[in-house]
């Protein structure tokens, strides 16, 4: 989930179409004998969206517990 321009919550889009993409693109470097059809490209994508979203969870809650000094980002806008 990300904020979109009209600053309201939405999926973002963007990370899951760049996922299926890369793994599409990623399929395509292997050798035709090793691809096992669309079912690779799907689950190295949903791999890849795994990550991202335990990267968003480790950034947000440990990694702020773990340095407690460090300055933070105003998100406040005028």
């Amino acid at each position: 989930m990300c904020k979109g321009d009209n600053g309201r919550w939405q999926p973002n889009y963007s990370n899951v179409i760049g996922s299926f993409a890369g793994a599409g693109m990623q399929a395509l470097y292997l050798p035709a004998n090793d691809r096992r059809g669309s079912g690779f490209v799907v689950s190295s994508a949903l791999i890849r969206l795994g990550e991202t979203s335990l990267t968003g969870v480790l950034q947000e809650f440990v990694f702020s517990k773990l340095t407690p000094n460090r300055p933070r980002r105003s998100t406040w806008q005028p």
